[in-house]
């Protein structure tokens, strides 16, 4: 199933209302038992350029909220009267967020967005927005009455330790005081969050329990040009052979289908409430028409044959489930391709120039019919199924793509051809006999015009930079240490992401090409604890970190585990050398927390103490050389650690 249907689809589980005990398919929910949020608050803040704009709500509190006596109000201009409102609708469940966006926002924003109004949602960066709770301000952003600048250009997230809003509209807004900064259309974050002490010990769920009808309609050998049922929740048989020409209408809100009299009808859902539930009972179903926002749920529909969505109905929406319970996708979906299936993942490549690969793409691709398969490559020559690559120096990305005459597969993956690399010693050659700022500056010149990549193609860059040696499908995280696959790269939960170590807001350069994709400082890394990590310094102490063991955080520092801490100092002391005056910005590194956006880090005490306590690891030599085969410059603190003490 397309992860992203899933993700839309699990935000909006609403509540049904018609029985005390609603049915969720599975045998346990995990219930958050840790709860200190009260009320909802806002989470994040985007207000990027041309219409990237949204808000995203956060519930922290231990239960599904109904969102109907919350609303979003727009002060704009310095005004102290509303400018424009929005009714929220539908149920936030525990944990989860409430993404409000703009239409004509970037597809990333739209696809981890909710609810759309163009209205409030349509704000600038000087303008209040008020979170309010039955016309009472529960939490605000900006200042009601009062034109600030503190909030143009500028994605803001909640830090994790706030647990309650701001009900003080109009009060002067300090974002340093609760929010992380990070650059204009930052939107990595948005879609998830997370609070301090919240969700910590999952416990199960009572034992779910099945809807009932309140009404039974039975039907046999049913002949009718037109049956239209309007009981609000019912349960229908049709028996024998049923010939109703125009379908069965439902106008409920909850209905049961039985009996072999439907493989031949048309059922069309269009119930009048929100939140209706449907439930088919796995029997064979000629065809069922969706009319209309307010079916939330589809039950026991894997022998639907066709569906179709009209009249706003949209199957993103809408939950479907076979007759076990288990989440399935929408029935006008084509169901998973069977004709060909990859076998085997292609790794990262790095090469020599002149060096030619060759591939027999029948270990990579099969059919489980026998049936045979074709093959194409977007670089290279395919002979057959062999594909041989002949590639020129810089960085590939391969696309192989097997088909069956119907449906095709592709998979993707990198490949670095370098230019013979002079030994490390050779490198270095112009630094030798140097210290202090001469040796800094020297540094500076070997290592400078490296190859820029960008933010994109980071994906595959760390992929092969930091693939784990004992499974080539995976990535190793920094700071949790875990092994990921690599294709769980991305911004949800459970995913991986690009953590720059050197905080991208210290310096303001964001994901620009050069600093803010210069793999030496970029690393793989948990999105939960990326985010808890957020802009901060580095330092001794703080309290422990939920999934990295080892990592210890305060409001304005964060402490790695052991393993790693030198690995930390020895990236931060590249980026000072590398940037430099006569680039885009200049990093420098300083003995303080708490930087900013200011292009320095800290602690320098802290990170030589670090880089002595941590050796450099083969892992690291190993890491440089791949980053040179992609980049072309190289780490001079792991060839050469006593650089460090030379310098600083």
């Amino acid at each position: 199933m397309d992860k992203r249907i899933w993700n839309k689809s699990a935000k909006a589980l609403l509540s049904v209302g018609l029985v005390a005990s609603l049915w969720v398919p599975g045998s346990q929910v995990a219930v958050q038992a840790a709860a200190p949020a009260s009320d909802l608050f806002i989470s994040e803040y985007i207000e990027g350029s041309s219409l990237n704009k949204a808000v995203e709500i956060y519930n922290g509190t231990g239960s599904s909220i109904e969102l109907n006596p919350y609303s979003v109000a727009l002060y704009a201009n310095g005004s102290t009267t509303v400018q424009s409102e929005m009714a929220l609708s539908g149920t936030v469940a525990s944990g989860d967020t409430v993404v409000i966006y703009n239409s004509g926002a970037d597809p990333v924003i739209q696809e981890r967005g909710d609810q759309q109004y163009n209205g409030v949602i349509n704000f600038n960066g000087d303008d209040a927005l008020v979170l309010e709770k039955d016309g009472v301000a529960i939490d605000s952003i900006g200042q009601v009455g009062t034109r600030i600048e503190n909030t143009k250009d500028v994605t803001l997230v909640r830090n994790p330790d706030v647990q309650a809003g701001n009900s003080v509209v109009d009060d002067a807004f300090d974002p340093s005081a609760e929010w992380t900064a990070y650059p204009a259309d930052t939107f990595e974050h948005l879609g998830s969050h997370t609070m301090n002490g919240f969700g910590e010990t999952p416990v199960p769920a009572p034992e779910p329990q099945p809807m009932e009808p309140q009404k039974s309609l039975h039907y046999e050998n049913l002949k009718k040009k037109k049956l239209t049922i309007g009981q609000p929740s019912v349960s229908v048989t049709l028996s024998g052979k049923a010939s109703i020409t125009d379908g069965v209408y439902l106008k409920g809100k909850y209905g049961e289908f039985q009996g072999s009299g439907f493989a031949d009808v048309k059922v069309v859902l269009s119930p009048a409430r929100s939140n209706s539930i449907f439930d088919f009972k796995g029997i064979d179903v000629k065809k069922v028409v969706v009319d209309g926002k307010n079916v939330s749920e589809i039950r026991g529909a894997e022998n639907i044959r066709e569906i179709d969505f009209i009249d706003g109905a949209d199957y993103e929406e809408i939950r479907f489930y076979n007759s076990d319970g288990e989440q399935i996708p929408s029935p006008h979906l084509p169901m998973e391709n069977k004709a060909h299936v990859a076998t085997k993942v292609f790794a990262g490549e790095q090469v020599w120039a002149g060096d030619r690969l060759q591939y027999d793409l029948m270990e990579y691709f099969s059919d489980p019919e026998g049936e045979s398969l074709s093959f194409s490559s977007t670089k290279g020559i395919v002979t057959g199924s062999n594909l041989t690559l002949d590639l020129p120096e810089g960085s590939h990305i391969v696309g192989v793509t097997a088909s069956d005459g119907n449906q095709s597969v592709t998979q993707s993956f990198s490949v670095t051809v370098s230019a013979e690399a002079p030994a490390p010693e050779e490198y270095y050659d112009t630094a030798d006999g140097l210290q202090g700022e001469a040796l800094k500056a020297e540094l500076h010149e070997i290592i400078d015009d490296h190859h820029q990549l960008s933010y994109s193609q980071v994906w595959d860059a760390l992929k092969t930079t930091d693939e784990d040696p004992n499974n080539l499908n995976n990535v190793l995280l920094l700071y949790s240490g875990e092994s990921r696959s690599k294709s769980l790269n991305g911004g949800n939960v459970g995913d991986w992401n690009r953590e720059h170590t050197w905080a991208k807001s210290h310096g303001s350069f964001g994901t620009a090409m050069g600093a803010g994709t210069d793999i030496h400082h970029l690393r793989p890394t948990d999105v939960q604890v990326n985010g808890l990590r957020g802009n901060l310094d580095f330092d001794y102490g703080g309290t422990a970190v939920r999934g990295c063991d080892g990592c210890l955080r305060t409001t304005t520092s964060w402490e790695p585990p052991d393993e790693v801490k030198g690995d930390v100092a020895r990236m931060l002391l590249y980026m000072a050398v590398r940037y430099e005056s006569d680039d885009a910005v200049d990093l420098e590194l300083n003995d303080q927390v708490n930087n900013g956006s200011t292009p320095f880090h800290g602690k320098i005490s802290v990170l030589l103490e670090w880089h002595e306590q941590d050796p450099v690891s083969s892992w690291e030599q190993q890491r440089n050389e791949k980053i040179e085969d992609i980049q072309g410059n190289r780490n001079p603190f792991i060839d050469h650690p006593e650089w460090a003490e030379l310098i600083w």
